[in-house]
């Protein structure tokens, strides 16, 4: 699966997650509440959402795993939860600071996007991949957010029925803009990336921010259900200025990067265009 088909599923779950989180916030009376609780509320419930299904796109559509995609789901899900509630309690000190208006609705949305981008942390364990997720959600909650204060002041003299109707549009545009502008952040600013050229993940671009797993278990950021892969089977890491491959030292598994034959517990340096044999797959590194 290319880069771009990934970022659509992203945005598409995304999107859902904006609509899950409107009938889920629409469904309980947060009015009556004090703003703040009302705030907590809603954020945690949005962010509870927007986390849970972004985080489950790559189980689903990538991996092809219901099972990894309800975790990453669960796991995204209490990260949007905790991200949300503490989001939406600062973006509504900004709003309120800020007397409204756009700056403090596209502050409030960017707050909240960039708290639940971090919370890829909780799911991937990889500080930098999650620092470049936070900066995506930061933007798509900028861009969702500024198109959603439009669209509602574009129709800001329509009946209540209709208001309800357009916040519900509203956050699948957010929900989609935070769900896409978190991968793309991701691919635009990592140092590299892996290609499958054979296997049954041919086509599948995952990109290198710091560490990325390789092996047979769909828990490994590449997953390769090829014949000959072991369950856990290698890591690229960086090491200084680039990356090397390392077969992992508690397995028998081997692995070639283009002639060279790399054993367990041994790591060999990696260049653009190098091909990497791991089982039945084939790979590609691609430098930046």
């Amino acid at each position: 699966m290319s880069k771009w088909l990934q970022i659509y599923y992203s945005a598409l779950f995304g999107a859902l997650g904006g609509l899950a989180g409107w009938w889920l916030v629409g469904s309980v009376a947060t009015q009556a509440w004090g703003v703040w609780v009302a705030a907590l509320a809603v954020g945690a419930g949005l962010g509870g959402c927007l986390g849970a299904f972004v985080a489950a796109s790559d189980g689903a559509v990538v991996k092809r795993k219901p099972v990894r995609a309800m975790r990453d789901g669960i796991l995204g899900g209490l990260a949007g939860l905790v991200a949300g509630a503490c989001g939406m309690l600062l973006a509504q000190a900004a709003f309120l600071a800020l007397q409204g208006g756009w700056e403090g609705r596209a502050l409030s949305w960017m707050l909240l996007g960039l708290l639940i981008g971090a919370g890829d942390l909780l799911v991937s364990r990889r500080p930098r991949r999650a620092a470049y997720a936070a900066l995506g959600g930061l933007a798509g909650g900028l861009a969702g957010g500024l198109l959603y204060e439009g669209l509602t002041r574009l129709f800001l003299s329509t009946s209540g029925p209709a208001q309800v109707w357009l916040s519900g549009i509203g956050l699948v545009i957010v929900g989609a803009c935070i769900g896409a502008l978190i991968p793309l952040a991701r691919q635009v600013l990592a140092a590299g990336e892996l290609r499958v050229l054979r296997g049954e993940q041919a086509g599948l671009v995952r990109e290198l921010s710091d560490t990325a797993s390789i092996g047979r278990y769909d828990g490994n950021d590449l997953y390769l259900p090829d014949a000959g892969v072991a369950w856990r089977h290698a890591v690229v890491r960086r090491a200084g200025d680039g990356f090397e491959l390392a077969v992992l030292p508690d397995t028998d598994a081997t692995a070639r990067v283009g002639e060279h034959h790399l054993g367990p517990g041994t790591s060999w340096p990696l260049r653009s265009g190098d091909r990497i044999r791991i089982g039945g797959a084939e790979l590609e590194f691609v430098g930046r």
